[in-house]
């Protein structure tokens, strides 16, 4: 109990972290995120010459970064925003191969 007294401003941040990222979760918030940073790929593929890939992911990235509200931020880092786009644009490669996401990107390396 003297744990809980003793620190509990952090748990009730972390409470409210948590009962954030449920809600987002549930209305389907991050598939907004989602869509949004698909669409800066789009723009990025676009722009950006063949062989600038590591230059596309970084602007990619950032943009997405920028696109959180500021209080996220506080609790979303950038390396965690570059790890979902990294994730996002493995998942939309796979389903572009051949229409299913099945992981066969994955299998072909």
């Amino acid at each position: 109990m003297d744990f809980i007294f003793q620190n509990w401003f952090g748990l009730l941040i972390l409470i409210g972290v948590i009962a954030y990222i449920a809600y987002l979760a549930i209305t389907k918030q991050w598939a907004k995120v989602r869509e949004f940073a698909y669409q800066m790929m789009l723009l990025a593929e676009r722009t950006f010459s063949d062989s600038d890939g590591g230059l596309k992911f970084d602007f990619v990235a950032g943009i997405v970064y920028r696109f959180l509200p500021p209080w996220l931020k506080l609790f979303v880092k950038e390396e965690h925003v570059k790890r979902f786009v990294q994730r996002w644009y493995i998942t939309a490669k796979d389903y572009l191969d051949d229409g299913i996401i099945n992981d066969s990107i994955m299998r072909l390396k």
